[in-house]
């Protein structure tokens, strides 16, 4: 993988707008990269939003004895996950700062995610309030680094819906984190879809 760091000037010998078109380029690039990550936006938007509206629909209609079962379909999404990385990490031709910086950020909320769902029979399984607001963090600074509106919009929004989900009962709190998933990934997703389709 060739590193666009590696072929900057001499930080002694750059002038200012040297530097700007540096920054400029390392976000446009990060950006187009992102793009193709669209991907994954979907793929986690789409499995989460129907597993929440699933266990919502399954409690209220008394479907299944253990409604959360249905969440298992994230084994799944997370083996095409990793399938599609490994596929797409022998393709890449070029990475950023940027890149690393936000690659590790969802790295570490993914970490955070399977620790309370690990942990989460110790708090009676309330870790949609939780996880909801921790989708705002990531969400928004990948949102701010690469300028894109819609995920800066997502990041906000998932604030909003997980302080909502503190507020209503656990039924409730699947059917709000369901619409949580739609407005911070799914239409962000389609929208860097639709960006990467342009651009190619």
């Amino acid at each position: 993988m060739t590193k666009i760091t590696a072929m900057l000037p001499d930080k002694d010998s750059m002038t200012a707008q040297q530097s700007l078109d540096i920054i400029t380029s390392m976000i446009r690039q990060t950006k187009a990269n992102v793009s193709k990550n669209s991907f994954y936006f979907l793929l986690w938007g789409w499995t989460i939003a129907l597993a929440n509206l699933g266990v919502y629909l399954s409690i209220k209609f008394h479907v299944l004895d253990n409604p959360t079962i249905i969440f298992i379909v994230t084994i799944p999404a997370a083996i095409v996950s990793a399938v599609y990385g490994m596929r797409q990490g022998r393709n890449a031709t070029a990475s950023t700062l940027l890149d690393s910086i936000n690659m590790w950020l969802w790295v570490c909320f993914g970490i955070t995610c399977f620790t309370l769902v690990y942990f989460g029979s110790r708090i009676n399984w309330q870790i949609n309030p939780i996880i909801i607001t921790c989708c705002a963090g990531p969400t928004f600074v990948t949102g701010i680094m690469l300028k894109f509106k819609p995920l800066i919009v997502g990041g906000i929004a998932f604030w909003f819906f997980g302080v909502a989900c503190f507020l209503v009962p656990s039924e409730l709190q699947f059917l709000i984190a369901s619409l949580a998933v739609i407005v911070g990934y799914i239409i962000p997703g389609h929208m860097l879809r639709q960006s990467e389709s342009v651009h190619v």
